[in-house]
């Protein structure tokens, strides 16, 4: 595996010095114009959000149009659960390299009790992110995708820092104690901090995978009481992240029977043994934006087989 920020695992040659690198702090005029001179001829990206509940080939579909032969593809993983995917997939290929986050064997993520130090956690994924950045201006060509694998988790470990920092401050006492709404305004800013940061990776394509929660809201259950029901479904990610994407899938499985707990829908021309994962093609920018709207089946096990077939359209 290369070294985050270093040369990429090679060996400098014999008797070759590299020129030191002059770095200045001083961000004026000078220094915005050389920014400005950096300027390039657009090339096709992929800003890609994917979306479902589990087991809906979300990160298999991000590596399908992601991973190129003879190149690097980077897996943040999040929800620590990528390497049985890359292990299925791509059983043997050190190209692909996978990031843990939440690392037991990393103790600065710990407190003295041993319990989630989630400020540090977060502090670890930004700094991982900055490394990236570093190694792709370094050796760009050597690179092919980014995917962030779990940002509806991200998500979650935001919260959990939010409110450390609250108990920190003495706004609240307890974990389980309310707090003003404004408060929220912390989370959202460390999770759009860390989306916005992997969104601009010097890389053409990018990959976010995200879960899709039940929307519930209180409704008459016609008993003269009031419970929660569900309305519909929706990405569980902070309100205006959508904006970022230039294109979004939303997956879902499929059987001949609905089973809602756990999150099956259902296809009536499907037979018993069969099953599928279908990606409704939500939202492209510039190319390919013709296949807006589409549904397209991407696996269908059946009969103890498995196709995959991914959507060859999108993959650039």
């Amino acid at each position: 595996m290369a070294a985050w920020g270093g040369n990429g695992g090679k060996a400098a040659s014999a008797g070759a010095t590299a020129p030191a690198e002059v770095h200045s702090n001083v961000y004026d005029k000078d220094y915005y114009r050389s920014m400005f001179a950096k300027r390039t001829h657009a090339v096709p990206q992929q800003r890609m959000f994917i979306v479902g509940k589990e087991n809906t080939v979300k990160t298999g579909t991000a590596l399908f149009f992601g991973y190129e032969e003879g190149k690097k593809t980077t897996i943040f993983d999040i929800d620590n659960s990528a390497s049985e995917t890359v292990n299925h997939t791509y059983p043997g290929n050190e190209d692909i390299l996978i990031l843990p986050i939440l690392d037991d064997t990393d103790d600065s993520l710990f407190k003295d009790d041993m319990s989630v130090n989630y400020n540090a956690l977060i502090d670890k994924v930004v700094m991982f992110v900055n490394l990236m950045a570093e190694e792709l201006k370094e050796n760009p060509d050597q690179h092919s995708a980014v995917i962030f694998d779990g940002g509806s988790t991200c998500m979650k470990w935001c919260e959990f820092a939010m409110t450390e920092s609250l108990l920190r401050k003495g706004v609240i006492k307890e974990e389980g104690d309310g707090f003003n709404q404004k408060e929220w305004r912390e989370r959202n800013r460390l999770f759009k901090d860390v989306i916005t940061r992997l969104h601009a990776l010097p890389i053409n394509k990018v990959y976010f995978t995200f879960h899709l929660k039940d929307n519930k809201q209180y409704a008459d259950l016609g008993n003269g009481q009031k419970g929660l029901m569900k309305i519909g479904e929706k990405p569980d990610w902070v309100e205006g992240t959508q904006r970022l994407a230039s294109q979004q899938l939303f997956m879902g499985r499929y059987q001949k029977k609905a089973d809602s707990s756990a999150g099956v829908y259902a296809d009536k021309s499907l037979a018993d043994d069969e099953w599928v994962v279908k990606a409704k093609i939500e939202e492209i920018k510039g190319k390919g934006m013709e296949l807006v709207g589409q549904e397209r089946v991407v696996l269908r096990v059946q009969g103890g087989k498995v196709e995959f077939t991914g959507i060859e359209e999108l993959r650039w």
